[in-house]
């Protein structure tokens, strides 16, 4: 079961108050109502997407990695020291090695640290230093990260038998991605997947006809799993998991999505989805085709046309986090059962999925819900949750 969440974001330092500001319909594109409208590209994107404990920290990947360690360790009632801990992100501790970088030859021991290591390995030997973690699992399958930590972290904790090497019956799943630094938001400008970088312009519009793309953001989240022997009611419940990719190219995913079709139909075959939170970035090619992949699926297993929510038009595109911060707000969706409002939805995408800006007073028809992460690479990834 799923005992404790916690998140970060722009808009709330905790998974609860990020929740109470996507219900009250708020949005971090909000802030560029603050901005001069001839705001360089780059300052533009990191007044978006940031989070404001992180700005003066070292390194924000780490500091919001402990944050959401933190809060949902404290949620389950899980002490840090000794606990395994299944880590994806995209990128590490970026900011750490471009800081190192900078200094050219007159490297002091930590930055030398960081450039031995690398951002993934320097991210995850800080999270043990300073949570006190047992080994680290670092898994970095671009924006399909975090949902493939979480889906060895279950393998791990349902296959493995109780041993001397440690505590098999919980696990810190963690994740936190910041690119806030020139040479990547240029990266993603060019590749053309982040939205117009005007403030006139620059909003996230996930399954909206007039999408043109995301919004960078600095995300971090983290969920404990423990293995029960049952799960009691109201609990949350981790039913299954996947992970695949394919080989088709770096940057595109296979025209009609397969490998995400085929995880889509484990996933979802028999089961009455209420909520099904798609990875959905807002860019112009992909979530047409992200819809059609889970139609076939549906339709080949005969299930129900479920309700839709896409964070990424509130909170940004955290990259490798996304797809573990869907699954705390799902888990959130599921405690209160209430789903967030969709303000930026005036197009609606057609689909048989209901696609609609205010949901249903009581939102999801069905205690389960469906999380998707669709990455570079081909990466796919995917959970199933329920409250009980």
């Amino acid at each position: 079961m799923i005992s404790g969440v916690g998140l970060l974001s722009g808009l709330g330092h905790g998974a609860w108050p990020t929740f109470k500001a996507l219900l009250d319909g708020r949005s971090i594109a909000q802030r560029c109502e603050q901005l001069p409208p001839h705001i360089d590209p780059v300052d533009l994107v990191r007044q978006v997407g940031s989070v404001s404990v992180a700005q003066h920290t070292t390194d924000p990947t780490i500091e919001m990695a402990e944050r959401a360690a933190r809060e949902a360790l404290f949620d389950a009632g899980v002490e840090a020291e000794g606990l395994r801990c299944f880590l994806g992100t995209s990128k590490g501790a970026i900011h750490s090695l471009v800081q190192a970088a900078g200094q050219g030859d007159r490297l002091n021991p930590q930055h030398a640290c960081v450039v031995a290591l690398g951002p993934c390995g320097h991210l995850s030997q800080q999270l043990r230093l300073r949570l006190g973690l047992g080994e680290v699992v670092h898994q970095v399958a671009a924006c399909a990260s975090s949902l493939t930590a979480l889906h060895q972290a279950r393998l791990w904790l349902s296959n493995g038998a109780e041993s001397a090497m440690g505590n098999r019956r919980s696990a810190i799943v963690l994740t936190a991605d910041s690119t806030m630094v020139p040479m990547l938001i240029h990266s993603y400008r060019r590749l053309g997947v982040l939205a117009p970088a005007r403030p006139q312009d620059y909003r996230g519009l996930p399954l909206d006809r007039r999408r043109c793309g995301f919004m960078l953001a600095e995300l971090a989240a983290a969920v404990v799993l423990e293995r029960v022997d049952q799960v009691g009611p109201a609990q949350i419940e981790l039913l299954d998991t996947a992970a695949a990719c394919e080989a088709h190219d770096l940057v595109r995913p296979s025209p009609s999505m397969p490998v995400l079709a085929a995880v889509a139909r484990r996933i979802l075959a028999g089961r009455r989805i209420g909520l099904l939170h798609p990875h959905a970035p807002g860019t112009p090619d992909h979530d047409a085709v992200e819809l059609a992949a889970y139609q076939r699926a549906l339709a080949d297993s005969g299930g129900r046309w479920p309700d839709l929510y896409a964070c990424k038009g509130a909170l940004g595109h955290g990259l490798g986090a996304a797809g573990l911060v869907s699954l705390v707000l799902a888990c959130l969706c599921a405690r209160t059962r209430r789903r967030p409002p969709m303000p930026w939805l005036a197009q609606p995408l057609d689909s048989p999925m209901q696609i609609r800006s205010v949901p249903d007073a009581v939102s999801p028809r069905s205690p389960a819900q469906a999380v998707f992460a669709v990455g570079f690479g081909g990466h796919v990834a995917a959970a199933l949750i329920q409250r009980r």
